[in-house]
């Protein structure tokens, strides 16, 4: 039998082959890659279930209920979602800090820094995965400290996830920009001591006091405040997940009323705070 000839790639016909043989290789690539470190992650005993971009793939699924250690459910969502990007539910003993530039978390996390004597390094030595978005956002791991923890005194542009909730692994790739999220591994750190004491909740306030002094609630309505033109529906829907997140309605109706004094009208901010709910009522999605 001759050996089988493969056009030239300096034909018409060559290239186009070439490149739609190139193009498949990469997807295919991509889906194996996808699949295997989902399944290593379920190896080392991470629950993890497909995404489409950042949202659960499972079509009436449960989204960060459905997340699984079982690699034969895995193998069979890998055959039906190939390619998907990999939801990881944190684990138990885990939490993460979520940290998004757009919304002014780098400078955020700088100032809670300096304000506490640490270095900024020294806090983001712990496990790490980079956003494929480019932009500096990133989710650090750290060791679970136990009891109750809470996100709700984090100042706006930094987040708290836990077991009820999850993130965007590696390979995964950014759907805005194709570009895949990367682990920077390093051994998983212990929360410093005022970081553990900022995630404490703290004593409700007496009921005839204000129900919200200078947290992460008022940070939100300030933030929500000084959204300008062009900015201020997609600023609007990330405050009003992170209220919805904490079951906080009485904060949702301020953030309202910020967003119709920065110029929205009532239809705008009614749809966009219904957007919210259905978004985080389908399993906390990822925000990096």
């Amino acid at each position: 039998m001759s050996p089988r000839k493969t056009p030239p790639v300096g034909s018409r016909g060559g290239s186009e082959i070439a490149g739609r043989a190139l193009s498949q290789s990469t997807v295919d690539g991509r889906h194996d890659r996808s699949r295997e470190a989902a399944l290593d992650l379920a190896a080392a005993g991470w629950a993890v279930f497909p995404l489409r971009g950042k949202v659960p793939a499972v079509p009436g699924g449960r989204g960060v209920l459905d997340a699984t250690s079982d690699p034969q459910v895995i193998k069979f969502w890998w055959t039906q979602y190939g390619g998907a990007n990999i939801g990881a539910r944190v684990p138990g003993g885990l939490l993460v800090v979520d940290v998004d530039p757009r919304h002014g978390g780098d400078a955020a996390l700088q100032e809670l820094c300096c304000s506490n004597n640490t270095s900024i390094g020294t806090l983001t030595e712990t496990l790490t995965v980079w956003s494929g978005r480019g932009d500096g956002g990133r989710h650090l791991y750290f060791r679970h400290p136990g009891g109750a923890v809470t996100g709700r005194r984090l100042p706006a542009g930094v987040d708290l996830k836990t077991h009820t909730g999850y993130c965007v692994v590696p390979p995964s790739v950014h759907p805005a920009t194709g570009q895949p999220y990367t682990w920077e591994h390093r051994p998983i750190a212990v929360l410093p001591a005022w970081l553990r004491t900022l995630l404490r909740p703290v004593a409700a306030a007496p009921r005839h006091e204000p129900a919200r002094a200078a947290g992460s609630g008022g940070a939100l309505v300030r933030f929500v405040d000084g959204l300008t033109e062009g900015h201020r529906n997609r600023g609007l829907f990330w405050a009003c997940c992170r209220a919805v997140e904490a079951g906080d309605e009485a904060l949702l109706k301020e953030i309202s009323d910020a967003a119709h004094r920065a110029g929205l009208t009532p239809a705008e901010v009614r749809a966009t705070v219904t957007s919210a709910r259905n978004r985080t009522g389908a399993g906390h999605a990822a925000t990096a």
